[in-house]
């Protein structure tokens, strides 16, 4: 063509050619989605399986486990309740003896009283229950009863691991109370060798291992601890042992085997699945975290050879290798026609990103497309970016913002709100600007007017007009805000600082500095679209307002040498929560208003003059043009 554009073609012709060359491979994609079907299906079943392993290990712990929690409980109760007494030596042991004989994971009860004695109930090595007469106990040994957890518990309590020269135990305390007061504690003791025992029971072959760990780095129970022993007699494989020195290869790799992503429905209900490979073997680990037996959590769970657990999934992957193949050629030529069709739309969204987030200036034009719909709406986007660039020229870029974002009917309406005003002037500005040319002149308010407006929009404030050398800002609207004083008077801060640094620029380039008075003040004020209807501005109108350019107005009378002064009401420095260096300059009549008005020094340079001004509290000063 001979604009230079390129040839457009409709995006019917484009999307019919992509269907039709889509067409030839759709029984290759088709059989695609059913091996993604079934490797979905498979997957379910073995996230399935999984849960049940963990739940079985689950189930037989607890079914083990909480009965001798119960006995202890009951035993303590029927305490609590005035069945027994400690002192009554037969009675304790009668209790206890039957308690143990009901409980074959026990291996001992074990009674404390108020006077540091223990009564002790055993299992012995033939099954027979022998019974202790009361003896003193060690200090040590009292502590593993007298934890803060057993003292608050209501019920029995699982405590840590204990070790005596009999083995290794968990235990379950009670406290036996009576009036209010602790008068003894109840303890069952159960050997870790009965944890391997109940693994054991749900191992159901060689390709399967169940185990328990505490706090995921020390074996407790593993179901196949005498294999072990077998396969390695000159290692020391004795519970509980640090999993990395433990003799099976497989749960020395736990730790560092990551979560399989694929049994997502397995993890949602708390038990991990990972992949551990050791040598040519590859097994699937299955674990679970189980709460309530001690101060740290174990970990329950068991591995399988994946051979046995994953030949369902292998054969299906055999038998869909020719569709496998089907389904990429289809994908690369999807793909090529995807990226084709969607690198003009992607590059149409992010530039459209930039335009809702009012980053108008980064906006980059949309190419020509052959597509004739996405070349019509690269050249109307286009038309529309070059249009807001010259609304943006005219109206602030942070109010613009804001009103978009807030939705112009709505934030655009007049109402009575109150809100935060900032005035800034320049002093001798006049004067100065005489000896300039008006080239000078006005790239010098570009600059000064830049660093306003930064320090204004970077606590998320508006400017209203620029007046002259003289700036309008304000906060607490279009979008409101409770710490619209905290803003106005930060950005006074930043602005004072910026202008110090400016004139220290300008003294070194042998220019003149610059004075600027500021106004800060808080109230009531109407802000919306005002004007006649076909010419409306959206400002703010109202006493408060006049108020603030006073302010600034009576800077000049409170520091005319100093570089900034920054003067706030009391109004607004009563809804401030910061830390403000000020300096109260009294009250004082400002020019057009009867009433005084409290008036604050904000940063402060000069205190000497500050208080001169402040002896002049109450009397009424104008202002010069």
């Amino acid at each position: 063509m001979g604009d230079g554009r390129l040839r457009n073609l409709p995006i019917a012709w484009v999307l019919g050619g992509a269907f039709t060359a889509l067409l030839g491979i759709s029984v290759a994609t088709v059989l695609g989605l059913s091996l993604q079907a079934n490797f979905s299906n498979t997957f379910s079943l073995l996230n399935d399986k999984t849960v049940l392993i963990a739940n079985g290990l689950e189930f037989r712990l607890r079914s083990n486990l909480d009965p001798v929690a119960a006995s202890v409980g009951d035993l303590g109760a029927l305490h609590d309740a005035g069945g027994f007494e400690i002192s009554d030596t037969a009675q304790v042991v009668s209790l206890l003896t039957g308690a143990l004989a009901a409980n074959p994971g026990v291996s001992a009860l074990l009674l404390l009283s108020a006077d540091n004695r223990e009564l002790t109930v055993v299992r012995n090595a033939d099954g027979g229950i022998d019974s202790s007469d009361w003896k003193p106990v060690p200090i040590r040994r009292q502590r593993r009863y007298r934890t803060e957890e057993v003292r608050k518990a209501s019920g029995p309590t699982w405590g840590p691991l204990a070790t005596i020269p009999e083995g290794v135990f968990t235990n379950v305390t009670v406290a036996l109370r009576r009036d209010g007061r602790t008068v003894g504690y109840l303890a069952a003791a159960t050997p870790i060798d009965f944890l391997t025992d109940i693994v054991s029971q749900l191992d159901t072959g060689v390709d399967m291992s169940n185990f328990i760990l505490a706090q995921g780095s020390q074996v407790l129970a593993f179901s196949d601890l005498e294999e072990l022993r077998e396969a390695a007699p000159d290692s020391v494989v004795e519970l509980p042992m640090p999993v990395d020195r433990f003799a099976d290869p497989v749960l020395r790799e736990i730790a560092r085997a990551p979560v399989l992503s694929q049994f997502s429905d397995a993890q949602a209900v708390g038990v991990d699945v990972r992949r551990i490979v050791v040598g040519s073997d590859t097994y699937i680990l299955m674990s679970r975290a189980l709460q309530g037996y001690g101060p740290h959590e174990w970990i329950i769970g068991a591995y399988i050879q994946r051979a046995s657990l994953m030949g369902a999934v292998r054969r299906m992957m055999i038998s869909g290798i020719a569709g496998v193949v089907a389904l990429v050629i289809a994908s690369v030529l999807a793909f090529w026609l995807a990226r084709k069709l969607s690198r003009p739309l992607t590059h149409i969204a992010a530039q459209s990103r930039r335009v809702a987030a009012m980053d108008i200036d980064h906006v980059q034009p949309l190419e020509h497309s052959r597509v004739a719909e996405i070349d019509q709406l690269a050249v109307a986007f286009n038309a529309m970016v070059s249009g807001l660039r010259a609304l943006n020229t005219y109206v602030p870029a942070s109010l613009f913002r804001k009103l978009m974002g807030l939705g112009i009917e709505e934030a655009a309406r007049s109402r009575e709100v109150e809100m935060t005003m900032l005035f800034t002037d320049i002093a001798g500005f006049t004067a100065q600007s005489s000896v300039m040319s008006a080239g000078e002149v006005a790239r010098f308010l570009n600059g000064h007017f830049a660093l306003l407006v930064r320090a204004v929009e970077d606590e998320d404030g508006t400017v209203d007009k620029f007046l002259g050398d003289g700036m309008l800002a304000f906060w607490g609207a279009p979008d409101e805000r409770a710490d619209h004083a905290n803003a106005a008077v930060r950005a006074a801060g930043a602005i004072v600082a910026a202008q110090c640094e400016a004139n220290a620029a300008a003294r070194a380039a042998g220019t003149p500095t610059t004075q600027l008075r500021i106004g800060i003040h808080t109230g009531r004020v109407v802000v919306g679209n005002i004007g006649a209807y076909d010419r409306v501005d959206y400002t703010i109108v109202g006493d408060a307002v006049n108020v603030t350019q006073r302010l600034q107005d009576f800077g000049r009378h409170v520091g005319p040498h100093d570089e900034t002064v920054v003067l706030a009401s009391a109004a607004t420095m009563q809804a401030v929560t910061l830390e403000v260096p000020s300096r109260p300059i009294g009250t004082h009549h400002l020019r057009g208003r009867d009433a005084q008005l409290g008036i604050l020094r904000l940063f402060p340079k000069d205190l000497e003059a500050e208080a001169d001004v402040g002896a002049g509290a109450g009397t009424e000063v104008g202002a010069e043009d």
